[in-house]
C-alpha cells in the first residue's frame, strides 16, 4: 500500500520534531540514533560523516551557542515504500551577547524505514542563499 502525500509529510515532520528536540537538548546519543547505520551526513563543515558515530562527532564539536532549530514543513518525495526525501528550510539560532541570531539553511533528509523505524540515511545542510527577484 502506498502512503499518501500527507502521510509521508507527517513521517518527515515527526522525524524533524524528534531531531529538533534532541538537538536543542544536546542529547547526542538520541540525536545520532536518528541516523541509519550507513549514512551520508554533510552539516555545516566540509567533512562527510558516514555513520552515527561520525554524526555524533559532528554535533559534539558544534559550538554550544547553537541553541534552537525551527523547521518549515518540507516538500516530500516518495522514493519507494520504505524511503522518502524531505527537502525544506530550517532556521538555526545561535545565542550570543546580543541575543539570538537566525541562520537560515536549506535541509534535505532522505529517510529509510528499517525494522519499522524511520531513520535518516542522508543529511545535507547548506546556508540559505540571499533571495533574489527571480
Amino acid at each position: 500500500m502506498t502512503a499518501s502525500a500527507a502521510d509521508l509529510t507527517a513521517i518527515a515532520v515527526a522525524v524533524q520534531r524528534e531531531w529538533k528536540d534532541a538537538f536543542e537538548t544536546r542529547n547526542l546519543p538520541r540525536l545520532s540514533g536518528l541516523y541509519a547505520d550507513e549514512t551520508a551526513f554533510y552539516g555545516s563543515t566540509a567533512t562527510l560523516y558516514t555513520d552515527p558515530a561520525g554524526v555524533r562527532t559532528y554535533f559534539n564539536v558544534l559550538p554550544p551557542s547553537y541553541v534552537r532549530a525551527d523547521y518549515d514543513t518540507p516538500h516530500v518525495v516518495a522514493l519507494g515504500t520504505d524511503a522518502l526525501a524531505a527537502t525544506g528550510e530550517v532556521t538555526f539560532y545561535t545565542s550570543g551577547p546580543d541575543g539570538l541570531t537566525a541562520l537560515p539553511y536549506r535541509m534535505t533528509h532522505v529517510l529509510v524505514r528499517s525494522a519499522g523505524r524511520w531513520k535518516i540515511a542522508t543529511h545535507h545542510a547548506s546556508p540559505m542563499p540571499v533571495r533574489s527577484g527571480h
